[in-house]
């Protein structure tokens, strides 16, 4: 199990892909946080003390089911497509692979958060570990739903299609059901997406978080042990 989790760890660090949006998150808060820095006041009415940590977190929140979503779209289904599953459920169980593709997958985007939290503290003055946690959170809501639709849909390129097209919904939808007050279908869809969580008051919310990411996990691993590989 250490050994998937391992090497999916790695995959991500050796993509190209993944240099690139670590640059682009890396670049883009800084770019953002100066932006973001004219509107100081509004932004501790949201919680959020510092412009450079607000910059990051509007990344993560916009781009970041996108990032995921490009890097982790086929992280079940390229195994199968290529037969390699075999391979793998002689070595360990099915829902073990599941899980060690998850724990990989999100052990990398922890080091990338934290890494960016990290080069800010020359601007922050400080390291903000609960918006770590926070972000964290939210960003393993989407590994897990990426995961999820790996797992149902067998075709690489028609999860990356579908996978991309709802990363880019999912912001707006989130964003638009949390400010809308006369929409009641896109209020209850809210509910469903990490913003609704996020976009709370009471810091306490975040953690609701997990139930969905710990849902789409469940899901993927009863759905792989009936597949037929």
């Amino acid at each position: 199990m250490t050994a998937i989790c391992l090497r999916e760890f790695k995959s991500l660090f050796k993509s190209v892909r993944s240099i690139i949006i670590i640059f682009i998150l890396l670049g883009g808060t800084l770019g953002t946080a100066k932006l973001l820095s004219q509107f100081n006041s509004e932004l501790k009415e949201f919680g959020l003390d510092n412009a450079y940590v607000a910059g990051l977190f509007f990344l993560l929140l916009v781009l970041g089911p996108l990032f995921v979503t490009s890097l982790s779209h086929d992280v079940i289904n390229r195994e199968t497509h290529s037969r390699t599953i075999r391979f793998l459920v002689t070595k360990l169980s099915r829902d073990k692979i599941v899980i060690a593709k998850f724990l990989g997958i999100s052990f990398f985007w922890f080091i990338c958060i934290f890494v960016s939290l990290l080069l800010l503290i020359p601007f922050s003055k400080t390291f903000y570990f609960f918006d770590l946690i926070v972000a964290f959170l939210f960003i393993t809501y989407f590994i897990a739903l990426s995961l999820l639709f790996s797992t149902v849909i067998s075709k690489p390129g028609l999860s990356m299609f579908i996978g991309i097209t709802l990363s880019i919904a999912f912001p707006i939808l989130g964003f638009w059901g949390m400010l809308s007050k006369d929409l009641i279908v896109l209020k209850i869809f809210s509910y469903v997406t990490p913003y609704f969580y996020v976009g709370q008051e009471e810091t306490f919310y975040v953690f609701f978080i997990p139930i969905w990411t710990l849902l789409f996990l469940i899901t993927s691993v009863i759905i792989n042990r009936r597949r037929d590989f």
